[in-house]
Formats: C-alpha cells, sequence, structure tokens
C-alpha cells in the first residue's frame, strides 16, 4: 500500500493529474451551461453572417456592373442634352425676335397713320382758317372799297348777277 500511496503523491504532484482534472471540471461545468449547443449556435450565425455578407457582396457587385452600365454614356447624353437645350434656347430667342420686329413694325405703322390723321387733321384745320382768313379780309376789303366808292356796289350786284345766269339747274 505504500507503494499505491507514494503512486497516489506521484499523481497529485504531477501536471497530468492537474490537467484531467481541468478537463473533468471543464466537462461538467460545459454540460451544466449547455456550451456545446451555444458554440453549435455561435457556429450557424457565423455561417449564416458570411453567407448574407457574400450575398451583400455579390447584389453590390451587380448593382455597381449594373450602374456602371447605366452611366457609361452619360456625358455624351449630357452634351446631346445640353446642344438640344441650347437649340431650343435659340428656337425661342428666334420667336421671340421676330415677335418683337412685328410688335415694332405695328407700332411704327400705327403712329405713322396717326402722324398721318394728325397731319390731315391740322392742315384742313389750317386751310378752313386760312379760306375764313381770305373771306373775312376780302370782305373787308371790299367793305372799304364801297365805301370809298359806292358806285362799286351796283357793278359787283351786276357782275354777280351775270355769274348766277351763267349757272344752269
Amino acid at each position: 500500500m505504500e507503494q499505491i500511496l507514494k503512486l497516489w503523491e506521484l499523481i497529485l504532484q504531477s501536471n497530468t493529474f492537474n490537467f484531467v482534472v481541468l478537463v473533468v471540471i471543464l466537462t461538467i461545468v460545459m454540460q451544466k451551461m449547455n456550451i456545446s449547443e451555444k458554440l453549435v449556435q455561435l457556429k450557424d450565425e457565423i455561417i449564416s453572417k458570411l453567407e448574407a455578407s457574400r450575398k451583400a457582396k455579390e447584389d453590390a457587385e451587380e448593382y455597381y456592373t449594373e450602374a456602371k452600365s447605366k452611366t457609361k454614356n452619360l456625358p455624351q447624353e449630357i452634351s446631346e442634352r445640353l446642344n438640344l437645350a441650347n437649340k431650343q434656347a435659340d428656337n425661342v430667342a428666334e420667336m421671340i425676335k421676330e415677335s418683337k420686329n412685328k410688335k415694332l413694325k405695328q407700332l411704327s405703322d400705327n403712329v405713322i397713320k396717326i402722324i398721318d390723321a394728325e397731319t390731315k387733321t391740322l392742315i384742313t384745320n389750317l386751310h378752313d382758317r386760312t379760306a375764313s382768313d381770305a373771306i373775312n379780309i376780302a370782305s373787308r376789303y371790299i367793305k372799304n372799297k364801297i365805301k370809298e366808292e359806292p358806285e362799286l356796289q351796283n357793278r359787283y350786284i351786276d357782275e354777280s348777277i351775270r355769274e348766277l345766269e351763267k349757272i344752269t339747274l
């Protein structure tokens, strides 16, 4: 028995015994805490996250490829749209110029018509005044002459009668 005791002492002093005790304790703790299940769950979570990240990477690459193909001709499309916008702006500017020129022509024509009408009115008024003034001057002249020479009145009357006789109705 002595030998058994020595062997037991030797075992207690050795690291192997300590290791075995540690393994037994860990096994008991693992069984109590269900660590194996938790490790399996953790492994499954890691696998699902890896799969999700692979899927996200594939989706991102697909999206990048699609976006790259869509924007491939973007500079050309921008240039075409700018050219089209410039042409439309030029057309609108030309239409505005034509409209402005038409309005100016109409305005100019209207001003000329108004000036012509006013000129004719002024000429008519001037003629009327001139005729009226000429008649007044002639009337005064004749009256003065008749006062100076009363026999002229009879002569004017005779001339007026002769002129009236020439008129046929």
